[in-house]
């Protein structure tokens, strides 16, 4: 990890839309409020966001899959893939009070960092800004998601993969061929007649 966690959340809490100067105290609380990061092998399902979890958590370095728990098949689906430096949260639980129906697994070796719920608490009593810097960050979240699901209602294969490489290169670059079909919504299947149609490879 060549950036601290400190530089890593300034410049993510910099770069969103409705970051101000005048809220440098804001983030600088935050950043004391966080544990030190933990470091998760590949592969490695995060119990820390088990239920009922309703901290919030930075992705330092490595890749997530947030994942689907499907109760009605017996295979679960990915359902959001999250690069580093981004805030991520178990939603039902901290929301609406229910069992989390997604977890987290570690696509790649990951570094984490939790800001507990009471210190985020503490934090919103003094500096209420921290809720409209956490709002404009779960924005980009969402703005992320409906993205995708408007590239799934692609009715072409290539054209999903296509969408992948030009909107979201970084995530391409280190999907494995299935991890890409999870993401584009096809088969595996699917995915090789597309690469084998057009002589195209991610690799």
């Amino acid at each position: 990890m060549a950036k601290t966690l400190e530089q890593l959340v300034y410049d993510f809490f910099r770069g969103l839309p409705a970051y101000t100067t005048d809220m440098e105290d804001t983030v600088k609380a935050i950043i004391d409020g966080f544990d030190q990061p933990v470091i998760k092998k590949k592969g490695a399902i995060i119990t820390e966001l088990a239920p009922p979890n309703k901290d919030f958590w930075f992705l330092c370095d490595g890749y997530l899959k947030e994942i689907y728990k499907n109760p009605f098949l017996n295979e679960d689906a990915l359902f959001n893939f999250i690069p580093p430096s981004n805030v991520f949260v178990n939603e039902d639980s901290l929301f609406y009070n229910k069992r989390p129906q997604h977890y987290y697994k570690a696509y790649t070796d990951v570094a984490i960092a939790s800001l507990s719920n009471e210190k985020f608490q503490k934090i919103k009593s003094k500096y209420p800004a921290i809720i409209k810097l956490y709002l404009s960050g779960t924005a980009e979240i969402q703005k992320n998601r409906r993205a995708r699901l408007l590239m799934l209602r692609m009715s072409n294969t290539q054209d999903r993969i296509d969408w992948v490489r030009n909107r979201r290169g970084e995530l391409y670059k280190i999907m494995d061929r299935v991890t890409l079909a999870q993401y584009i919504g096809v088969s595996r299947a699917s995915l090789y007649r597309a690469f084998d149609k057009t002589g195209k490879s991610q690799f």
